[in-house]
């Protein structure tokens, strides 16, 4: 995901740089996100409060569509739009949400095979 975040930075800076667009031209970008099918739940929230929080926080729009189908990988796109700094900051909530996702699966399986977890601070 950093490498995708850090490109995406490169070109806006590229093309701020080259005068691409002026000192109050609005540059919107437009990412899409793959996420485990089984972790678009989250990703949107119970009624869609996750979503709502992530786009009044970053007011960029995140549009999770519900009648997808999930790739051969069982993973769902997630589509985020706005202004640079907006989207990038979603898409930084969105792996988030995905790490702690993966932390709670992790932990899951811990707690089934009978291994202690490790303790937290």
């Amino acid at each position: 995901m950093w490498l995708v975040s850090e490109a995406q930075g490169r070109i806006y800076g590229k093309l701020k740089e080259e005068n691409f667009f002026g000192p109050k031209e609005e540059v919107k970008l437009e990412a899409h996100i793959k996420v485990p099918s089984y972790a678009a739940g989250r990703v949107i929230g119970k009624g869609g409060k996750t979503v709502n929080e992530l786009q009044n926080l970053t007011s960029a729009e995140v549009v999770v569509p519900r009648d997808q189908t999930p790739d051969e990988n069982d993973q769902v796109v997630v589509k985020i739009t706005g202004h640079f700094y907006a989207c990038q900051l979603a898409q930084r909530k969105i792996q988030e949400i995905l790490a702690q996702v993966r932390r709670q699966q992790q932990q899951q399986k811990t707690a089934q095979s009978g291994q202690p977890q490790p303790r937290r601070k």
